[in-house]
């Protein structure tokens, strides 16, 4: 009689795995490991410098915005101010700033000029604060000339980090007046038509780059 024993299959794969010549594989090489890491790590870098530009993108947008509202609020300013009656405030052929006929807003250069000829004091940077009521300056704040001399200009706006609070972007309005030398001939008499162009130019610098946006205007004096 003969007897036939069968081994359980999982018995015998166990044995299979445990012979000398075969080896199991229970984790990752060294290698593979380290290009993982490496993929993993560009992978990171990859996502970071996008959401930067991202962010970087929408500050810019921002910042360009900021300019257009501070362009177009200062042109708003230069069609509404009065009084400005170009024939009065040269009634003596010269013009006299004492007669506050001409808005600063809308004088020439030559015309800031007699104005700081005649005892005001233009700043040559942004002031920092308000000056006093008493100061011949007071009416004309917060304008300033960068050397004494050239158009007004003002602080725009200013972009601050919102963690931190650290000024970050500052905005420089300059506004330069220009007469047209405008005029119309009706029966046989020619009128100045007293038009001057006004230009609004904001300019700033983000991330090392130059920006600069420009409005303009005219406006026809009141008389």
């Amino acid at each position: 009689m003969e007897i036939t024993v069968m081994s359980h299959p999982l018995k015998l794969k166990s044995r299979a795995c445990t012979h000398p010549g075969v080896f199991s594989r229970d984790a990752f090489s060294l290698i593979e490991i380290v290009i993982a890491l490496a993929v993993l790590g560009t992978m990171a870098s990859g996502v970071y410098i996008g959401f930067n530009a991202i962010n970087a993108f929408a500050v810019s947008s921002r910042l360009y915005s900021e300019a257009q509202i501070a362009a177009q609020n200062h042109i708003d300013l230069v069609l509404s101010k009065s009084p400005f009656d170009r024939d009065a405030a040269y009634i003596s052929t010269a013009f006299d700033p004492s007669l506050n006929k001409i808005p600063v807003e809308l004088m020439t250069t030559a015309e800031l000029d007699t104005l700081a000829a005649s005892g005001v004091t233009f700043p040559t940077t942004a002031p920092a604060s308000k000056p006093a009521t008493t100061s011949s300056y007071y009416p004309y704040y917060p304008y300033f000339r960068t050397g004494g001399t050239g158009p007004i200009q003002k602080q725009a706006f200013i972009y601050q980090d919102p963690v931190t609070g650290n000024v970050l972007v500052t905005g420089t309005l300059s506004s330069t007046i220009t007469d047209t030398n405008m005029s119309m001939t009706f029966a046989g008499t020619t009128k100045n038509l007293n038009t001057r162009k006004a230009a609004a130019a904001i300019t700033y610098n983000f991330r090392g780059r130059d920006y600069s946006l420009s409005m303009e205007t005219l406006r026809t004096a009141d008389q």
